[in-house]
């Protein structure tokens, strides 16, 4: 079977930079169609990029969020008869082959609704990203993984980023919750399809090159801790999303809850002790909680 005749790539804009145009000749190439989810794209670049070949432009009329404008990325998708999609953040690029492997994984993992990439960080040490599993001696616990060589078959989340879904699941799981706008989107997805007895499986032979945050080196004790440096509106709806999250999966996937208690700790320390603004930072991760803790959504108010 061929994936050009089953799939397109999904990339959402929103105050991209300039070059961005080279990261769409990458997917374009890499996936013959790109479908651009535009949340907010200057005048001038937009007329530029929607011109290219290959590209078919969505506008979101204003900043819809991350999630609604992936479930109309991938609803087109769906409209067009295709099973499965790729979805990218603007700044990401795909190395050659990138999506044959995914395929490739995809068709000797059938139980599999997400594929991801093994996502590659300039200047991250590892440059590797180590994925969350379940501990395969204790069940309780999880285990982080980088993948390296052969397919994990099974891990617990995705990195929304290069990973390609399966899209009858994605109708079937309720899609992307558009009530979270960013943060948490691709986790609760994640445990959803777990729970649902699908899995989330990494394709040793695919590669993304993609950017995790405003990272930069902060080395103690030989450690390189690299704090995300997010903007403390991110902090917001990451504690916000977060409540969410956990009265959704926490019981059900107690590994996962495990981990996401120790990075939300760990994340903390980093932004205390590395990162500028810490005290808008606490206050938008405080008000996040507490509003969490409400049910409220959406946009920031």
């Amino acid at each position: 079977m061929n994936p050009d005749h089953q799939l397109c790539a999904v990339v959402v804009l929103y105050h991209p930079e300039p070059d961005v145009g080279e990261n769409l000749r990458a997917l374009v190439r890499e996936c013959g169609r790109v479908v651009v989810a535009d949340n907010g794209c200057p005048v001038d670049l937009r007329d530029r990029l929607e011109a290219l070949p290959g590209v078919t432009w969505l506008p979101m009329d204003g900043n819809v969020g991350v999630a609604t404008a992936l479930n109309r990325g991938l609803a087109w998708a769906r409209s067009q008869g295709l099973a499965w999609a790729l979805t990218f953040d603007q700044d990401s690029r795909p190395e050659p082959g990138m999506v044959a492997a995914l395929w490739r994984t995809a068709q000797a993992q059938p139980a599999a609704a997400v594929i991801c990439p093994r996502v590659h960080e300039a200047g991250s040490v590892p440059a590797n990203y180590r994925w969350v599993r379940r501990h395969p001696v204790l069940p309780g616990l999880f285990q982080r993984v980088a993948c390296t060589g052969p397919d994990l078959p099974e891990v617990t989340m995705a990195v929304t980023s290069g990973s390609l879904f399966d899209l009858a699941a994605w109708d079937q799981l309720g899609r992307f919750d558009d009530g979270f706008f960013i943060d948490y989107i691709d986790t609760d997805y994640c445990l959803r399809v777990i729970r649902a007895g699908r899995t989330v499986a990494v394709a040793g032979g695919a590669v993304l090159q993609h950017r995790l945050g405003a990272r930069q080196a902060r080395v103690v004790l030989g450690r390189d801790f690299r704090p995300m440096n997010h903007a403390a509106f991110r902090h917001y709806y990451m504690a916000r999303n977060r409540v969410a999250v956990w009265r959704r999966h926490a019981l059900a996937v107690p590994h996962w809850a495990v981990f996401d208690f120790c990075f939300t700790w760990y994340n903390l320390a980093r932004v205390l002790c590395f990162e500028s603004q810490r005290g808008a930072k606490v206050q938008a991760i405080l008000r996040g909680t507490w509003h969490g803790l409400q049910g409220r959504s959406g946009p920031i108010a």
